[in-house]
């Protein structure tokens, strides 16, 4: 899987990033075909922000999240969320039976 950091205003520490790699092979092995993560890092005077947006076959999905004081609490909370939204689709995706069309002879 191919992760891209992005940051805006703000420099990223290397424990951030390191972290950022660690929990992103975490998600990889959920049993989904992961493609790619960005992570866009942002800090706005008082205010960080992390948006995640990952990439799966047939999905993209978002885990934004803002934090005043952390960048790291920031990046866990988005993490938790990517992390909810692809145990979700996993479950539709087990749940759902196919329609069976039944058999009418001609």
């Amino acid at each position: 899987m191919q992760i891209t950091i992005t940051a805006r205003h703000a420099e990223v520490p290397a424990l951030a990033e390191e972290m950022l790699r660690a929990k992103a092979e975490r998600l990889d092995r959920l049993g989904h075909k992961l493609s790619g993560l960005h992570a866009i890092f942002d800090r706005e005077k008082y205010l960080y922000t992390a948006e995640l947006t990952l990439s799966t076959k047939g999905a993209r999905l978002v885990g934004r999240a803002k934090h005043p004081t952390d960048l790291l609490t920031c990046m866990e909370e988005a993490l938790a969320k990517l992390e909810r939204q692809l145990q979700r689709r996993q479950e539709k995706q087990v749940g759902q039976a196919r329609r069976r069309v039944p058999h009418r002879p001609a």
